[in-house]
Parts: C-alpha cells; structure tokens; sequence
C-alpha cells in the first residue's frame, strides 16, 4: 500500500503536466514510455528505483511542495533507500542510464560514463589550478 500512495500522488502531479509529461520523462530516463506508464502507475506494485525518483521530480518539474509531498511517501515505503535518494542531492550529480538489458555492455557503458566525468572534473580542476598560479 505505500508504493500505492506515492504513485498515486506521482500520477496526479503528472497529469496536472498535460500528455507530455511521461513522454518527456521516458526520454530523460532512456526508457519507453509504457515502461514510465508501468513504474508510476498505482495498479502495478513495482517500486521506483530511487536514482529514477530524483530523476522523474527533475524531469517532471514538481514543485517544491509535490516534490516535498512525493519523497515523504516515497521514503515511507523504502526507508532503506534514503541514503541513494539523498546522496543524489549533496555535492555529487545522478543521471538516468537507460537499461541495456546486457550486463557487460551496462558495465562498460557505466564505466565509460564514470571515466568521462573524472577527465572532466580533473579537466575543469586543472584549470583552476592553473589560473591561481599564474
């Protein structure tokens, strides 16, 4: 029942967003859009993956109270997920990977993705480096 709740709170802040929201929301996740359908639907009980959540509030654009409203009943049915749900929000950045449905292929796409972020970081942190000592 309280996967139940934050679905049906996600379904009517989503419907208040016109036809396009899930489409756009299918987009920003990498998935489908029936998938999007399924996952926020309140008749299927599969839970939301938390990366996915912060993901869908992102993309959605809830405002702060839905977003308020929406997590409070999503960490009352998976309090064991706070930790994925918040870490997202506190100096680090999540992104939505589609599912490739292949293992190794799902690793090597992660780690190339992982790899490119610390080149960029190292990239922009050199640069600084550079500047204070020049």
């Amino acid at each position: 029942m309280p996967v139940r709740r934050y679905k049906l709170l996600l379904q009517t802040f989503l419907k208040r967003r016109g036809p396009g929201a899930r489409q756009a929301i299918a987009e920003g996740l990498g998935h489908t859009r029936s998938f999007v359908t399924q996952i926020t639907s309140p008749a299927y009980d599969m839970a939301i993956p938390a990366a996915q959540a912060r993901a869908i509030v992102r993309i959605a654009e809830l405002t702060p109270e839905e977003e308020r409203v929406f997590l409070e009943a999503y960490l009352a049915a998976h309090p064991e997920r706070a930790p994925d749900l918040y870490a997202q929000t506190h100096g680090g950045l999540a992104i939505a990977v589609p599912d490739l449905q292949d293992p190794a292929a799902q690793a090597r796409m992660e780690a190339l993705i992982r790899k490119l972020a610390e080149d960029v970081i190292e990239s922009f942190l050199g640069a600084r480096q550079r500047e204070k000592g020049a």
